[in-house]
């Protein structure tokens, strides 16, 4: 009986350590942990379009500016003034007025020298003896002048004058200055207001030196 009880136990503790081994095989493997997938890029992707490149900027034009140089010159003015008439022996002397008309053409060459031809077309007249006198001035002059920072000149040269009937040489100095002017926006070319005024020295046979001044005022463009 006790050797049929221990077989019994020894058949079912051999039996419980199968069904345990069995199990233990049996329970699954505790899961690897996966490794982490990296995901890339997908392969088709393509970078940014590069942005296309600038254009250049147009080259800078070259300066419009107008380029100093020989270029033609008129002008024309008004004036008046006054010179003594008096003879070389001892006469009486007369004192006149003067109004009168200059034009100028001739060639500036470059902003600061130009060389012209003035034209002098007058009209004096005198009180003598009470009475009043008149006659006509006729003249021209070949002149060269300076011109100082665009607003100033002075100016010389040589001409001929015809006082009425008698008639002479006559140097000339001019001075003045254009306190209106405006440059052109196309050509190397002044133009405005000419505020001036000139000295004539005329020789007359027969008679003192004549001093005439006068005071102009006029346009040029130069």
């Amino acid at each position: 009986m006790k050797q049929f009880v221990v077989e019994g136990l020894a058949i079912a503790m051999v039996l419980t350590g199968t069904t345990l081994a069995q199990a233990e095989e049996a329970a699954p493997e505790a899961p690897n942990e996966p490794a982490a997938a990296e995901e890339t890029a997908p392969a088709d992707a393509t970078a940014p379009a590069a942005a296309p490149a600038a254009t250049a900027a147009p080259a800078d034009k070259a300066s419009q500016a107008p380029v100093d140089g020989m270029r033609f010159r008129v002008g024309v003015s008004g004036g008046i003034g006054f010179f003594t008439a008096a003879a070389e022996a001892g006469g009486g002397e007369v004192s006149c007025t003067y109004y009168g008309a200059d034009l100028r053409l001739g060639a500036q060459i470059n902003d600061i020298v130009g060389v012209y031809a003035q034209p002098t077309l007058g009209y004096y007249s005198a009180d003598v003896a009470g009475s009043l006198a008149a006659g006509g001035l006729l003249g021209v002059a070949l002149v060269a002048d300076a011109t100082i920072i665009d607003h100033f000149f002075v100016g010389a040269g040589i001409g001929y004058t015809v006082y009425n009937n008698p008639a002479g040489v006559t140097p000339i100095l001019r001075i003045g200055g254009y306190p209106l002017m405006g440059r052109s926006d196309l050509k190397a070319r002044r133009k405005g207001l000419m505020l001036g005024a000139d000295l004539r020295f005329t020789s007359l046979e027969g008679l003192k030196t004549i001093v005439m001044p006068t005071f102009n005022v006029g346009y040029e463009a130069f």
